[in-house]
């Protein structure tokens, strides 16, 4: 559940082209209530946050990463708990999960996160200084999403890694958390648009109940 963008492009995979942007509108009227919703308790025993941090590629304790759709901090908290020395750019469009991710970050004892607005087509990050970037429940929401995952590559250090945690269409999520299955995209369409950014699959992990994780290499 994230309020990144309003907006979900979907492609035509086999063809390699966009054939029309369709519309999602993912707005929160009450930024409280959406935030109340992201910290639920329940979201633990399905998306099993912590499984899923333990398993990113960190190349270290003093590791960057960026947190795209960040929220509330859910992720972003986790992912600074696991580079004390390091930072996480907690990436999202809206000033009110920024102001609640200030308000927050010294209680959850992760300073090191640093809120970072963004826009609708631009994750605006500094070349060249991420190790990692992290994308759940995201995806779905990204406008232009090659051109946004090229400046995601131009982000990364050499050897860094892009990592996608997204629901499969297929799948039956509690419905607060994900987008209607039409707007959702295949594990094959994930992945042949990443190519297209300059990305390869290296590794997938297969224990969540409904999504993908699939972990990209950053091609030269």
């Amino acid at each position: 559940m994230v309020r990144l963008l309003l907006a979900a492009a979907l492609v035509l995979p086999a063809a390699g082209c966009r054939k029309r942007e369709v519309v999602a509108d993912m707005d929160y009227d009450d930024p409280k209530a959406a935030i109340a919703a992201m910290e639920s308790q329940e979201r633990e025993s399905w998306e099993m946050p912590d499984r899923i941090v333990r398993s990113l590629p960190i190349p270290g304790k003093d590791a960057v990463i960026a947190d795209i759709g960040a929220g509330a901090g859910y992720f972003s908290r986790r992912l600074a708990a696991e580079v004390p020395a390091g930072t996480v750019y907690a990436v999202d469009i809206d000033d009110e999960f920024r102001s609640y991710i200030e308000n927050n970050r010294e209680d959850w004892g992760t300073p090191n996160i640093q809120p970072h607005l963004a826009f609708y087509d631009d994750p605006a990050l500094p070349e060249k200084a991420i190790d990692l970037v992290f994308v759940a429940n995201t995806y779905a929401y990204l406008r232009a999403r090659v051109n946004y995952f090229k400046k995601v590559h131009n982000a990364l250090k050499p050897g860094g890694h892009l990592v996608i945690v997204d629901f499969r269409p297929e799948s039956t999520p509690p419905e607060k958390f994900a987008p209607e299955p039409k707007y959702r995209f295949s594990r094959d369409a994930i992945v042949g648009e990443l190519a297209q950014a300059g990305f390869v699959l290296e590794r997938e992990e297969e224990y969540l109940p409904h999504q993908y994780y699939l972990i990209f290499a950053k091609q030269p």
